[in-house]
């Protein structure tokens, strides 16, 4: 019988996210998640998968401040020359998201 790795908790997964610093290398955070989870007596993490968790969670960060900025630039672009009603928000955070999904599509390739 082959045995497979359990799903990680929500508390671990939590861990993950408030102890990563971007500052840090993953394979710090991978450590001090470690050191973490045996205290809270939850089974140590793969360092492996711990890594890989970490590189997505930055990666996602890293988008939503990308769609913060392309919004914050969408919107001070057509400040000055206009009050935009909801209607003209709403069409800005939509073209943020466009060039937010063209920005990860470019990556990607």
């Amino acid at each position: 019988m082959v045995l497979i790795a359990p799903r990680y908790s929500e508390r671990l997964l939590g861990m993950i996210e408030a102890i990563d610093d971007e500052s840090l290398t993953l394979a710090e955070v991978a450590r001090r998640v470690g050191v973490a989870a045996e205290r809270a007596r939850i089974v140590r993490p793969s360092p492996v998968h711990v890594r890989a968790l970490v590189a997505e969670l930055r990666l996602e960060r890293e988008a939503e401040r990308e769609g913060r900025q392309a919004a914050l630039e969408e919107m001070t672009r057509r400040l000055p020359y206009a009050i935009g009603n909801a209607y003209d928000a709403g069409a800005a955070a939509s073209r943020a998201e466009q060039r937010v999904g063209e920005r990860r599509r470019r990556r990607a390739s």
